[in-house]
């Protein structure tokens, strides 16, 4: 038996959110809606036009992760149909690869439970997904929301910011792999510069419980372990961190490996005078601006209405 046609959302994400390297990550209101099917013989992916979206098998991260949650579970995968409707292209620093785990996983957990077979607990499903992404700043706040600090072991802490907290993303037009992005990296690192990370991390830690701006405004400023080495790389990256101090913000990060940028600010402090003159500035560099919240549930089914997959 198989389910009955469902949505899933996944939520976009930012993740590192400056010296939190592969460990901090924000869910984001805007994400990814998927319209499933159990039907046909293969997997296929559809846009809202219902044109194909080719993606070679070895590339469909939503059915490597359904299959490896099913195959586990000694169940035989059933081919789907679905049709994806994304707020953010691909490839741009927001998480699209983490969004595609995280719905194969949910889909299979579907199946399983239409066949009334045991689906996965929430540690299991972070613990495939983290093996499958390498890295969870991006899978586990796109599975579960918020603000979300990876802890040893597929543990995370989870964190509420504050109403006020805003995040303004810059999304750009070219695209760039994760894989492409490593590779600039060095293999390692000075004493003193893991140091400035990890205070880093306690100024983050700091603005959530004390809610003072002025220790987010360090935390921004002390990665020293991917954005030297990323940045020199992404247009207009320094001149667009400048103006977003210039105009009261608390800092900005690129978002994941980049090139897409996240801006942080506090919506009763920044005039829209000021969120404006940074959108300037970025379109001149080929990106485009979204002023976006938190996504405090995360991925999920969406119940009530649901949109026929349509070809």
């Amino acid at each position: 038996m198989s389910p009955s046609p469902f949505q899933i959302h996944v939520p976009a994400t930012t993740a590192n959110l400056g010296p939190g390297f592969d460990i901090l990550g924000i869910a984001l209101d805007v994400g990814t809606n998927l319209a499933f099917r159990f039907e046909g013989d293969h997997y296929q992916l559809f846009d809202v036009a219902g044109a194909a979206i080719p993606i070679p098998p070895e590339k469909n991260l939503i059915a490597k992760a359904y299959e490896r949650v099913l195959l586990a579970s000694e169940v035989a995968p059933a081919p789907w149909t679905a049709v994806v409707e994304s707020d953010l292209l691909p490839g741009r620093g927001f998480g699209s690869s983490a969004m595609a785990l995280v719905a194969g996983v949910i889909l299979a957990n579907e199946q399983l439970n239409a066949l009334g077979k045991n689906a996965w607990t929430l540690q299991q499903q972070i613990a495939l997904l983290c093996e499958m992404e390498g890295h969870p700043d991006n899978v586990i706040p796109a599975r579960v929301g918020g603000w979300i600090c990876s802890l040893p072991q597929g543990q995370y802490a989870r964190r509420n910011l504050p109403d006020h907290f805003g995040i303004q993303i810059l999304i750009p037009e070219k695209q760039t792999s994760t894989n492409e992005s490593r590779v600039q990296l060095p293999k390692q690192y000075s004493l003193e510069d893991c140091v400035t990370n990890l205070r880093g991390l306690a100024a983050w830690f700091d603005y959530i419980d004390s809610g003072n701006g002025e220790s987010l405004k360090v935390a921004l400023q002390c990665d020293r372990l991917h954005e030297p080495y990323r940045t020199p790389q992404i247009p207009g990256f320094q001149e667009i961190r400048n103006t977003a101090m210039e105009a009261g913000c608390l800092g900005s990060s690129l978002s994941g490996s980049g090139p897409g940028l996240a801006v942080f600010f506090d919506r009763n402090q920044v005039a829209e005078s000021g969120l404006q003159r940074i959108s300037d500035l970025a379109v001149s560099y080929g990106y485009t601006s979204r002023i976006c919240g938190i996504n405090n549930q995360g991925a999920r089914k969406i119940t009530g209405s649901q949109k026929e997959v349509q070809r």
